[in-house]
Parts: structure tokens; sequence; C-alpha cells
């Protein structure tokens, strides 16, 4: 009933589907389908990581949103599609050892092409493996010949987009306290309209907090959609794209 009620509202009626009708389209058989296949995708993406050595698993989180129609302001006709449903997950990890050690068996493990430096050796290029051993190497601080000014936070970035890594980094000389890039915040919303869930494995996991005091060290591994895109567009009425 689902499917068909979509069918109708994509082949040319102009009225727009109300939240029943929209959480329905999104939580019908072949929703679903799609739903599971890109779960599978990224749990399998995060996966790669787990055989780095030197990193420790400490929970993997999901984030599963579906979004209504925009009705692009005072337009009361949806502008690009009915709904999008998109997923993106996390991987926290605590370190053992030198994370500067783990960021090269990252690099080297063929997971995927991080983003180049492009601009050259000793260069500020965000999101590449280069950069992010430079900044260890230097401590957060670029050469006094290049101003001896704090050096931007380090992380990496798939060369696609849809791939990133981020970790706690040492404190800038002088800081009375650790800076930490990964932030206790792996909750997330699962209220929202018209779909959206939550899944957080183990089902008690250990927060940040609780790695950072066990490793010293909190490494996170983040991906979404990327050049995938939505794994779900239902397209507006008259829209065939999608």
């Amino acid at each position: 009933m689902a499917a068909l009620s979509a069918a109708a509202l994509t082949s040319g009626c102009s009225t727009l589907p109300d939240d029943g009708e929209l959480r329905a389209m999104a939580t019908n058989a072949g929703a679903q389908q799609k739903r599971d296949a890109e779960e599978v995708r990224l749990r399998t993406v995060l996966g790669r990581f787990d055989g780095i050595e030197g990193l420790r698993p400490g929970f993997t989180a999901v984030s599963d949103v579906c979004t209504g129609p925009s009705d692009g302001g005072f337009k009361k006709e949806a502008t690009v599609h009915l709904m999008s449903c998109s997923m993106s997950a996390d991987a926290v990890y605590g370190v053992e050892g030198d994370i500067t050690e783990v960021l090269r068996r990252i690099g080297a493990s063929g997971i995927t092409t991080w983003s180049e430096n492009v601009n050259g050796p000793g260069s500020a290029s965000g999101g590449s493996l280069d950069y992010a051993l430079m900044y260890h190497r230097q401590q957060g601080v670029f050469p006094q010949e290049s101003g001896g000014l704090p050096m931007p936070a380090p992380y990496l970035k798939s060369e696609t987009g849809d791939l990133s890594v981020g970790w706690d980094y040492p404190p800038l000389p002088g800081a009375p306290v650790r800076s930490a890039q990964v932030a206790d915040d792996h909750s997330c919303r699962a209220d929202i309209i018209p779909y959206s869930r939550c899944v957080t494995d183990p089902g008690r996991p250990p927060s940040i907090t609780d790695l950072r005091a066990r490793y010293g060290t909190v490494l996170r591994v983040s991906t979404g959609a990327g050049s995938h895109g939505p794994y779900l567009i239902v397209p507006r009425p008259g829209n065939k794209t999608g």
C-alpha cells in the first residue's frame, strides 16, 4: 500500500504527502532493503579500521534520517524531492601507543585514498596524512621562519569526501589542559519526522571520557553518504530525477 501511494505521488499528483504517508514510504519493504544495504556498506567501511594495530574498539554509532519535502520558503510545492534518506556512522577507538604510528598504519592500510598535501612539504594542507604527521612532529606550531603561529587542527579526509578521521591532539606548548578534538557527542536524535533511527553498539557504550581515561588518546572514524548520495530519494510530483 505504501509503495502504491509513493508511485501515485510521483506520477503527477500535486498534493504533498502528510507525515504519515512519508513515514509509510520510509518504512516500506523497498526502502528497508535500501536501508539495510546502506548500513552494511557503512559498517563494512568502518570495520576495516578494526584491524589497525593500536586501535581498540570503543563503540559504533549509526544515525539514519529521512527528511520530508522542502517548500522553498513561500512556495507550496516541494522544490527537489518528497523525501530523502541518508545514513552516517561513527566508530570510536581508544589508541594504544604512539598516535603518529597509528596514523602511519592507517595511511599504509589501503582503506582509502586520503587527501593529498597539495601545497607541498611543510604546508598546511588539511585532511592529508603528511600534514597530520607534521602537526605532531612540530607539536602544533609552525616553525619560527614561518611565523611560529599555532597550526590548524589535524585530521584525515578521503579524496571522495565520505570518510574522515579525527583524534585527540597534543596541547600547544604552555597550554594548561589537553586539547581534545574528539567530543563526547555520539548520541543522535531519534524523534525526527518522518523517520529517524539511532543505533549504538554495544547498547551501553563506554563514554569517550572513559576511553580517554583508559587509553590516553581517542580516535573517531566518521563515514556517510559522500559521493554515493542519499540511499533513498522519492522525487517530487513531476520530477523524473532522483
